[in-house]
C-alpha cells in the first residue's frame, strides 16, 4: 500500500508538472507602425466672431462655416468629431451642443462636419432672432478635437463631454 501511494503521488506530480508546460502557438499578425513623429489628432482653438463668422440659412439658424482640410473618410467615418464652447472670461469648457435661454429665446449652439468644412450652427425658436442670438457667442472660445479610429481610447470611462478629461487622455495642450 506504501509504494501504491508513492506511485500515485509520483503520477499526480507528473501529470501537475505536465499541465504547467505549455505549447508555443502560432505568431499573431503583426502591430500598427509607429507615428513617426507625425501627430494624428486634430485640435484648433477658433475665437468666435459674430459679425464676420456667421451667415443667416433661415429666420431660427445662423451658420458659421470654417474650412479644414485634415480629416480623411475613416475619421468621419469612424473617429469622433468633438465641439467644446467657453465662454469669453470663464474657464469652464462646455460640450456641443449646447443649450440655453437667451432673450426670450432658446438657443443651441451645435455643429456638423465633413472632410472640408465645420459649421457652428446656432439654431433659436423665436423667428428672425439671429443677429441677437449670434452676439451672445461673440468672443467666446471654439475648441474643435478630432480624433482618429486609431487615436481612439478604448478604455471604459472617458466622458468626451468632460473636455479637461479629452485633454489629459490624449495630450492636448491649450
Amino acid at each position: 500500500m506504501k509504494r501504491f501511494t508513492t506511485l500515485m503521488s509520483i503520477f499526480l506530480a507528473g501529470i501537475i508538472g505536465a499541465s504547467c508546460v505549455t505549447a508555443v502557438g502560432p505568431e499573431g499578425p503583426p502591430g500598427r507602425d509607429g507615428l513617426d513623429g507625425q501627430v494624428e489628432i486634430y485640435s484648433e482653438t477658433i475665437i468666435i466672431d459674430s459679425d464676420v463668422d456667421f451667415g443667416v440659412q433661415d429666420e431660427y439658424v445662423s451658420v458659421a462655416s470654417y474650412g479644414w482640410n485634415i480629416l480623411d473618410e475613416s475619421t468621419v467615418d469612424y473617429g469622433i468629431v468633438l465641439a467644446y464652447l467657453r465662454f469669453d472670461g470663464t474657464t469652464n469648457w462646455h460640450a456641443l451642443p449646447f443649450s440655453t435661454p437667451y432673450e426670450n429665446d432658446i438657443v443651441v449652439l451645435r455643429y456638423s462636419f465633413d472632410i472640408d468644412n465645420f459649421d457652428l450652427i446656432i439654431e433659436g425658436e423665436v423667428a428672425d432672432n439671429n443677429e441677437l442670438n449670434e452676439s451672445l457667442f461673440d468672443g467666446d472660445v471654439l475648441r474643435v478635437v478630432a480624433i482618429p479610429p486609431d487615436m481612439m481610447y478604448k478604455g471604459k470611462g472617458i466622458d468626451y463631454t468632460n473636455y479637461e478629461q479629452v485633454k489629459q487622455i490624449y495630450g492636448l495642450e491649450d
